[in-house]
């Protein structure tokens, strides 16, 4: 599989994404078959794991990691998340427009954050530690202690690197230039790809080299910030199976989908499914999915087996980490294949920008 660099460590260019045991209860996912799904992965080879910001899944990810002996090997990264804001504070519904980090990220707080994932996980220390920041936050007085709170915290011991958690705006790609953070996790995927400058901006922040380096070598992102893309299945829709009249579980949050947004999915399947060998479900899922379909035109050779395959490799040639969420062990092969396989041609590129300009 290709490698990436998080500063001093290096994963493997997929990663198991959100490992959330409240979003797998929601769409009636046992937590022991997650549990199975991680396992799997670390056993075929995955070294980056991203625990959601609750201990249950802290503690799932820390136990498959210390029961197959690969503390030395897999990244956990664990999530600090922000304080809620309180009515009349600042920034909090009510109050005044002024800094709220103090108020989001106060350095106790992230000190005490810390604490609580190395309890849950029961590791040494933490190979990652996300923060949800903003650019903006950058010209807060208490950015100075934030910093030196995490700094800190890596020469104790607690955290070998630091990363943001960011919304994807331009003004994100400023938090590539701070030293102190190793990784910009952002939302990005084929048909989402708001966050551009981001990327943009984290790639121009890697040291350069004597010699070109292939997106998604061992030395890719070497000396600058690596790029995790959140949602790089789009939330499923590019896994080929939503559309309109998939079924989904009483409280699956995919239930807020209205019929519309299904159908553009679909719709979007029967597009990319001229460039993979099997034929995504959704493509055939309505009318509109139906008559795209029909109108495609197949390239001479086909370069991947699923769209889900398709999008993982778009989202790894960009030079990032893929993160999608592995709920069932029955999801990886399509991981693994896309973090194996070479490169995506310039014509199928090509081909992938018409279809999502």
């Amino acid at each position: 599989m290709r490698q990436q660099r998080i500063g001093e460590q290096t994963v493997t260019c997929v990663g198991c994404g959100d490992v959330r045991l409240a979003t797998a209860a929601a769409r009636n996912v046992d937590a022991r078959e997650v549990e199975r799904a991680v396992q799997a992965a670390l056993e075929l080879g995955i070294t980056l794991i991203e625990a959601a910001d609750e201990e249950a899944a802290e503690r799932l990810c820390g136990d498959a990691v210390r029961a197959l002996r690969l503390r030395d090997r897999v990244v956990v990264a664990c999530r600090v998340p922000e304080l809620a804001p309180r009515p009349g504070a600042p920034g909090g519904p009510g109050g005044p427009k002024r800094d709220v980090l103090p108020e989001r990220l106060p350095a106790a707080y992230v000190q005490q954050r810390i604490e609580a994932s190395l309890r849950a996980t029961r590791l040494e220390v933490l190979p990652l530690a996300q923060l949800p920041l903003r650019a903006a936050w950058r010209a807060s007085s208490a950015w100075p202690e934030l910093a030196g709170a995490c700094a800190r915290l890596v020469r104790e011991g607690k955290v070998l690197a630091w990363g943001a958690l960011c919304a994807g705006d331009a003004d994100d790609a400023e938090l590539a230039a701070e030293p102190w953070l190793a990784a910009l996790s952002i939302p990005y995927s084929l048909c989402e790809r708001g966050a551009e400058a981001v990327l943009a901006g984290a790639i121009s922040a890697r040291a350069p080299s004597p010699a070109p380096v292939p997106a998604g070598s061992p030395d890719a992102g070497a000396g600058g910030k690596a790029i995790l893309a959140r949602r790089p299945l789009a939330g499923g829709a590019l896994a080929g199976t939503l559309g309109p009249g998939a079924r989904l579980a009483l409280h699956d949050d995919r239930r807020a989908l209205d019929e519309a947004a299904l159908e553009r999915i679909a719709v979007f399947a029967a597009k990319l499914a001229p460039l993979v060998e099997r034929e995504p479900p959704a493509a055939r899922s309505c009318d509109a999915a139906r008559a795209v379909l029909e109108r495609g035109r197949r390239p001479p050779h086909v370069e991947a087996i699923t769209a889900a395959e398709l999008a993982l490799r778009f989202v790894i040639d960009r030079g990032a980490v893929a993160l999608p969420r592995f709920h069932r062990a029955e999801h990886l092969p399509e991981a693994i294949a896309a973090a194996a396989a070479a490169p995506l041609s310039p014509a199928l590129l090509s081909r992938l920008a018409e279809l999502t300009a």
